[in-house]
């Protein structure tokens, strides 16, 4: 079940929505992606040796190297962890997870009404799961590292317009203050936005994708982070570029894209229950990019 959903504005296009979940009544979900974690670590990298045998380094499946000291310390994307052996409990709290994105990316539309043109697409979630001393550098979410002279294959990320992450746990100031299944550090900092968030156990942040949103994971220390990670994105498929949008829903817990063909009606649902009282010019406010005239637009088969 979801709390009551209600946005805090801690910026211009971050919101914060508070216990969205009460993760102390779902004790079991740490515990399933601790094992997710120690699992991803055995197979998400390869150990290089030397001719006698010893550890040299290791190799990530995206060829990046680690000294192998400190693959625990890494932080890991666990995708497609669910499966027909999944406890049902686990399988539920995940779709609650998605319910929960999606309740709250209709309040985020309601308070930037001209976002709702970009949501073609989402990348349904997955778990984000930083080891004690790990964290993540300045960057932003729909960067693919690109170089002059360097076009990088994937370009899944370029597409993506927002960005939304819902915490499993909690940061706290100290090591005493941890009670169970707390850390210390890992807060997220938008140094452009003037933003720095330390985050608690069922909170849920929405976020601008692009530049202006740039953010780094601060190390955490005396713990493990968890969190939960999905993207809604715009353009058309490039299979070439792995972007390979599909038409039918797709289990929880799986990895993949998705048309959002139904996020119009929705959203105009959620205003039309929300605001059934609000005068005309409020409603045509928050309905605005719904109005739109889609006649035509010169595209390649009309003008063929």
């Amino acid at each position: 079940m979801l709390n009551e959903i209600n946005p805090k504005k801690l910026t211009n296009g971050i919101l914060l929505f508070e216990n969205v979940i009460s993760m102390e009544e779902h004790q079991y979900v740490i515990p399933f992606i601790e094992s997710l974690k120690q699992k991803a670590v055995q197979e998400d990298y390869t150990i290089i040796r030397d001719s006698d045998g010893n550890q040299l380094y290791a190799i990530n499946r995206s060829g990046h190297r680690y000294a192998v000291e400190d693959i625990e310390k890494s932080s890991s994307h666990i995708m497609n962890f669910l499966d027909n052996n999944t406890d049902p409990k686990i399988e539920s709290f995940f779709t609650n997870c998605e319910l929960a994105f999606r309740k709250c990316l209709l309040e985020y539309i309601e308070k930037y009404p001209m976002v709702l043109p970009n949501l073609w697409w989402r990348i349904q979630g997955h778990i984000l799961a930083y080891g004690p001393s790990s964290g993540m550098g300045l960057h932003n979410d729909n960067d693919v590292n690109y170089q002059p002279g360097f076009e990088p294959d994937l370009q899944i990320a370029t597409r993506s317009v927002v960005s939304s992450i819902m915490y499993f746990n909690s940061s706290v100031e100290s090591a005493y203050d941890i009670k169970q299944n707390e850390y210390v550090g890992g807060e997220i900092e938008f140094p452009y936005l003037g933003v720095k968030y330390s985050p608690k156990a069922g909170d849920l942040l929405i976020f601008p994708s692009n530049y202006l949103a740039t953010h780094e994971v601060k190390q955490c220390f005396h713990g493990s982070r968890y969190a939960y990670v999905g993207y809604y994105s715009q353009g058309s498929r490039q299979i070439d570029r792995g972007i390979t949008v599909q038409d039918q829903t797709l289990s929880v817990g799986k990895q993949g894209q998705v048309w959002m063909p139904e996020i119009i009606e929705q959203y105009k649902n959620h205003i039309f229950n929300k605001h059934k009282n609000s005068n005309k010019e409020t409603l045509d406010r928050l309905l605005q990019p719904t109005a739109r005239m889609f006649n035509s637009a010169n595209t390649q088969e009309e003008l063929s």
